[in-house]
């Protein structure tokens, strides 16, 4: 598991279960149906929690394989802050908004930001 990505993952992974299910009960559900628009909206539903079980599972894998960007929204301005895709706890960033700037730091295997003062 990437670090600091504890709570992320398992939600993530969570998440993938429920779309694999959903898929697989959508396409049963179509199968079982005589109505052709109740087979037709089965048949929508199983591809739309296929895709979001796929986009999930590119997230993953992009986050197992450190190929996925650390950031968080401005606790001041809600402006995105990026740490990039492989930082390490302690470095610093300042946000391009409001200037405030924070340290990441790790709690329980999860990242987080804490800010600095100016």
């Amino acid at each position: 598991m990437r670090e600091g990505y504890r709570s992320v993952l398992e939600f993530l992974e969570a998440d993938f279960e429920i779309e694999e299910e959903q898929e697989h009960l959508y396409n049963q559900l179509a199968t079982a149906s005589h109505d052709a628009k109740v087979k037709e909206t089965f048949q929508h539903l199983a591809r739309a929690a296929k895709g979001h079980k796929d986009a999930i599972g590119r997230i993953i894998r992009d986050i197992e394989s450190d190929n996925h960007d650390v950031c968080f929204y401005c606790l001041m301005c809600g402006w995105e802050i990026s740490f990039g895709k492989m930082p390490s706890v302690g470095n610093e960033e300042r946000c391009s908004l409001c200037c405030q700037k924070f340290a990441l730091v790790d709690v329980d295997n999860d990242y987080e930001i804490k800010p600095l003062p100016q």
